[in-house]
């Protein structure tokens, strides 16, 4: 019979339960119906959510007071399929968790050549995912404790039930000014908090199978039960360029966010694995896991009265996020990139609709994909519409899906799984200006 020969360094992989969506690794961009819009939104001018992306730019909106307010839904689509131990076919996993609410809520304040502003939103993170059979990585949890405790690289679990329950959410709070230097620059400053949560809930039941006999030999239920929770500060530089009537360009940087992730464990059945990262899910252990600073940019174009053209990127300086052996991110990580096109087209006086095109590199390949990790890149379409609802009353509608390139390992521990995922965005909103 073979021998399940599984290292401890490789199996404890019950690492991260995220609900990656635009953005990078941890990262959202979607952080406003506007966005959902129009993705290319880096050099906008045009309302109260450019405090996450043109924060210089808000020098041009209407003196007074502005309010953005949205919430978008995520019906997401996440699929793992492994080999699971002592099997030959691979066994498909799925979460169909939705993302209920995605808030943003945005405050601004022009007046003469400056503007203050404040945000409430989620940076990275996003929801819950519920694989309701469990996932690979837990026979192979359970597979490395049962070859310790029997001494025997030809023990092997199998994993008769199983669930998988994590969520990741980060909340933070931004606040800044701007100030125009001249008819062509303006330029802001601004701070950023942000405090994040990660749960994780795993368990499963098992048959213990002697790999040289095929008979079973025990049965098992073990459990996991983590929180790990961490927050951070950093600051955002933002320069907008009004270049002509029609062109604006805008670039803005922001700087590393240091997070050290603290865990409270209930309950950790795997605690005898010690290998990295299970041994993160001891109580008390800290363990960085920085957002990585971003480098965005973007530019518009006026075409004609009704039609506006832009472009926008983002690159995320993943690489230098990494802490070393007690980070969270794997040293094959490569930093990640975003490329955004979209238009703004005024289809009547009151009515203005959008249609874009987003694609994120994630950074990630299969020296880095796990049942709990897998950052594929991403493409991103999205559409919709702003009514002018009154003089100082704009609604805002918009959809989107986001598809991913599949993602394969064919080497090591997770040879012949395969990683998939998709989302649909629903999203609604409302900009006051008084």
């Amino acid at each position: 019979m073979k021998a399940y020969r599984l290292p401890a360094l490789c199996i404890a992989v019950l690492a991260i339960a995220a609900t990656a969506t635009a953005g990078n690794v941890d990262l959202i961009s979607s952080r406003s119906v506007d966005f959902l819009r129009n993705m290319a939104r880096n050099a906008a001018t045009d309302g109260a959510d450019l405090v996450s992306y043109n924060p210089a730019g808000l020098v041009y909106l209407e003196p007074g007071f502005h309010i953005n307010a949205s919430s978008q839904t995520l019906l997401k689509n996440y699929e793992v399929s492994g080999i699971l131990p002592g099997e030959s076919e691979a066994t498909q996993f799925e979460s169909t968790e939705p993302t209920l609410s995605l808030p943003g809520l945005y405050a601004v304040y022009r007046q003469c050549r400056w503007a203050l502003y404040g945000a409430f939103t989620v940076p990275a993170g996003g929801g819950r995912l519920v694989y309701e059979d469990g996932l690979p990585a837990l026979a192979f949890a359970e597979t490395a404790l049962q070859q310790a405790v029997y001494g025997s690289p030809y023990i092997f679990a199998s994993m008769t039930d199983g669930e998988v329950d994590g969520s990741s959410m980060y909340l933070a709070g931004t606040f800044g000014g701007s100030y125009m230097i001249s008819d062509v620059f303006s330029v802001g400053l601004a701070g950023r908090y942000t405090s994040g949560t990660r749960t994780y809930d795993a368990e499963g039941d098992f048959i213990i199978i002697d790999g040289a006999t095929g008979s079973p030999v025990d049965t098992t239920h073990h459990e996991l039960d983590a929180t790990k929770t961490g927050s951070g500060f950093n600051g955002i530089i933002s320069v907008n360029a009004r270049l002509s009537d029609r062109v604006n360009a805008a670039i803005r940087y922001e700087t590393v966010t240091t997070m050290e992730m603290e865990t409270e464990a209930d309950r950790n059945d795997w605690s005898a694995l010690t290998a990295a990262p299970f041994n993160s899910f001891v109580d008390g252990f800290e363990q960085r896991r920085d957002l990585p600073a971003v480098l965005a940019g973007g530019v518009t174009y006026q075409a004609n009265d009704r039609l506006n053209l832009a472009l926008s990127g983002n690159y995320y300086f993943l690489e230098q996020a990494d802490q070393g052996q007690e980070d969270a991110y794997d040293d094959d990580y490569k930093n990640g990139y975003e490329i955004g096109t979209g238009m703004d087209y005024q289809i009547t006086p009151r009515v203005m609709g959008g249609l874009s095109y987003l694609y994120s590199n994630l950074g990630g390949g299969p020296d880095t994909f796990n049942d709990f990790e897998y950052s594929l890149n991403a493409h991103f379409i999205s559409t919709g519409m702003r009514l002018a609802a009154s003089e100082n009353l704009d609604l805002n509608g918009a959809l989107g899906y986001l598809f991913c390139d599949e993602g394969e390992v064919d080497e090591g521990l997770f040879d012949g799984s395969t990683y998939n995922k998709n989302v649909f965005y629903l999203g609604i909103g409302l900009e006051a200006s008084f």
